[in-house]
């Protein structure tokens, strides 16, 4: 049986703007939207302080100490609507090769008001009410709802969205005179191996708020081919759809990841993924600190589409007026390094690229019809949907 993966949000009716990966429908439907609930039972009085254990802690102990800034977040959108499910064993679009445009027929046309259309989860990072979570959590949300630990319920909005790295922050409407009910803070995530314990929290299948489970940090430095994403940590912490936001944690209660996708035999239906995948989370940390400035994260832009080789990147389609293009690089090329740095699999050309900044010059050398050639080029700006 082929395996397929998927971001791990509930979702459903609406076609995602990634489409290299399919997204399932949750597994319990929704009975229209849900009301804002500003009840006092989440909130606190004075912003609760950023809590990091000094030792290694029990599951349940990580549990506890962050469960209240972690959050379900529901994506409402106009003419959305959870009450469709994907057959069992079936990613919606049908066929499960990818083929799909991650969406579900037939969704009940519920006119102008938002309705729920995904779920997924999410922490809360200071005492604004900022929260990250995944960019296809909230991708296309005409409204958002965040859902406290205890049931309660209050309006967010979005910040911004980094969709290559799949982050997002959204920041919680809060009531006056009320604070968040919990923070949680960034671990180290280059200080973890192999071996170490962590832990997850999220919102299993969208309904079950709060899920904890415990595994293993299986591997560092996965990539996805066709998520659009390297670096990511692996684990075996059991996640679901709906997880997708959900901290990673360690056992001192930091977080070392943002789950965000699992790898499973049967598309992940109603079950668990065999095998789960999280967003590194010092890169996921600076990614939200650029959110948090100006809502946008501007990437280089060289202007090339291609494939990875074992060593070196072969150009397939130079876009045109790109800095490749002006520099002289044309479909067929490899990519042989960058500053002098050789291109392979520990140091990809998106690796290398994300080290500078737009503006900046560049030497890249290419193998040019078996001739190698230094060419020097100044980086763009990368387009919202480049590749």
């Amino acid at each position: 049986m082929s395996s397929e993966y998927t971001p791990v949000s509930s979702r459903s009716t609406r076609p995602a703007r990634r489409t290299a990966i399919l997204t399932a429908a949750a597994a319990f439907s929704l009975l229209g939207g849900s009301a804002i609930l500003l009840g006092p039972a989440a909130f606190a009085q004075e912003t609760p302080s950023c809590f990091v254990s000094e030792t290694a802690l029990s599951v349940a102990d990580v549990a506890d100490h962050l469960n209240p800034a972690v959050v379900t977040i529901t994506n409402l959108q106009v003419g959305g609507g959870m009450d469709q499910m994907a057959p069992s064993g079936e990613m919606p679009g049908g066929s499960g090769d990818g083929s799909g445009d991650g969406t579900i027929s037939g969704g009940t046309d519920t006119g102008s008001a938002p309705q729920p259309a995904a779920k997924g989860s999410g922490f809360i990072i200071d005492g604004e009410g900022h929260v990250v979570t995944n960019a296809h959590v909230v991708d296309g949300s005409d409204d958002l709802t965040v859902q406290f630990q205890d049931g309660t319920e209050a309006p967010a909005v979005l910040v911004g969205q980094d969709v290559m790295l799949d982050i997002a922050v959204i920041d919680i409407t809060m009531p006056e005179g009320k604070a968040v009910p919990g923070l949680a803070c960034w671990g180290d995530s280059d200080a973890m191996r192999p071996g170490d314990e962590v832990v997850a929290i999220g919102s299993a299948l969208g309904e079950f708020a709060n899920t904890v489970t415990s595994g293993t940090l299986n591997a560092k430095g996965r990539s996805l081919d066709g998520y659009g994403m390297e670096h990511l940590l692996q684990h075996d912490a059991e996640i679901w759809h709906g997880n997708s936001g959900g901290p990673l944690l360690n056992l001192k209660g930091e977080v070392i990841g943002v789950n965000a996708a699992g790898v499973s035999s049967d598309q992940m239906g109603t079950a668990p993924a065999d095998i789960s995948f999280a967003i590194d989370g010092n890169a996921a940390r600076d990614i939200v600190v650029q959110l948090l400035e100006d809502g946008t994260v501007d990437r280089p832009f060289l202007g090339i589409q291609g494939t990875a080789l074992p060593v070196g990147h072969e150009v397939a389609e130079v876009v045109a007026d790109s800095p490749a293009a002006e520099a002289g690089i044309s479909a067929g090329d490899v990519i042989l390094a960058i500053d002098g740095t050789a291109v392979n699999r520990k140091n990809t050309l998106l690796d290398l690229l994300f080290t500078h900044e737009v503006g900046d010059t560049i030497t890249v050398t290419v193998d040019h019809n078996g001739e190698q050639q230094d060419l020097t080029l100044t980086l763009g700006t990368r387009p919202a949907e480049s590749n």
